[in-house]
């Protein structure tokens, strides 16, 4: 017997409770129902907590909100990394409506009074396996070959995102750079092959410290930066400590040319600011991590420092 495969997870963001009711009854309408697990949200501020949790497989936005436009929370879903499909829904038919849900990134625009069961579940089957192809083609594009981390371009465009929602929501949130001490010679001595498998061994170590809501990237060579949404500088300290911890703890066995087994010991040096604490704009805030991760190398490597204002009268000759 096969096992049973797990509902599509699906959120309604929709004003109206009689709205939301057709809408399930739609659903309600195909013999596979069961399939589908159906969460209902009302206003455009908890349609955007939801999105952001990821937890759904797809969202349906209704295109008019009580005192927004659900084409406003399409946009800012997918600016924030939305990677689920979404489809925008309306009570009137609009060409110029549809054109701009499509244009915005909608992967469909479905008009209620024109919307049966069977039409709803074709538009979500074919928005999920749209969405999954896409998917494939999308992280090639943001990922980086060697390490399977983000590549700067998903690295600029999270942290634009991340300003924004700071500056409207009053929340911080922080960044760490880092990178593997004394790589260079390491590099020089072992070759690049071992400085290839070291660069993907301590990636995997960091990636494993990821939470759903942050990002890590490769920011160039052995450097490495981390993003942690609503997060102080005090409390992201504790998580870089940890960091340098899982890193300590990782050894690579390499032969050399004499055919005997030797041990390589693997650290990390990071930098840590904070926005807006330490800097209101996305080059001040890498500026200033860059700052304490060269004051962490200066004080013996190994360890993790938090920006200082001071820091800027020590920078790098």
């Amino acid at each position: 017997m096969e096992p049973e495969s797990k509902p599509i997870q699906i959120l309604l963001i929709e004003d109206d409770e009689d709205d939301y009711l057709i809408l399930r009854d739609c659903l309600l309408e195909n013999d596979n129902h069961a399939k589908y697990k159906l969460d209902w949200v009302r206003t455009y501020r908890s349609g955007l907590k939801q999105i952001q949790r990821a937890r759904h497989d797809i969202y349906l936005i209704d295109y008019y909100l009580v005192g927004n436009l659900g084409l406003d929370l399409l946009k800012e879903a997918i600016q924030a990394g939305c990677q689920a499909p979404i489809l925008i829904i309306t009570g009137q038919s609009d060409r110029e409506i549809d054109q701009a849900a499509l244009m915005a990134g909608a992967m469909d625009y479905l008009v209620k009074g024109k919307m049966d069961g069977q039409g709803l579940e074709r538009s979500i089957r074919y928005a999920l396996e749209r969405n999954r192809l896409l998917k494939q083609i999308r992280e090639l594009a943001v990922r980086d070959a060697l390490t399977g981390l983000y590549n700067r371009r998903e690295l600029h465009r999270f942290l634009d995102y991340e300003l924004i929602k700071s500056r409207r929501y009053k929340h911080s949130f922080s960044l760490l750079m880092m990178d593997i001490d004394n790589f260079k010679q390491i590099n020089d001595r072992y070759g690049h092959r071992i400085g290839d498998e070291i660069l993907q061994r301590v990636a995997q170590v960091l990636l494993s410290n990821v939470r759903g809501c942050d990002l890590l990237a490769r920011y160039g060579g052995d450097e490495f930066i981390f993003v942690l949404p609503e997060t102080p500088a005090s409390q992201a300290w504790f998580g870089a400590e940890r960091l340098r911890k899982a890193v300590e703890a990782l050894s690579i066995q390499v032969t050399d040319e004499n055919g005997l087994s030797e041990k390589i010991e693997i650290t990390i040096s990071t930098g840590v600011t904070e926005f807006p604490g330490d800097a209101n704009t996305e080059e001040m805030l890498i500026e200033g991590a860059d700052q304490a991760l060269y004051q962490a190398k200066h004080r013996g490597c190994n360890q993790v420092i938090q920006f200082q204002v001071e820091q800027e009268k020590e920078q790098r000759p």
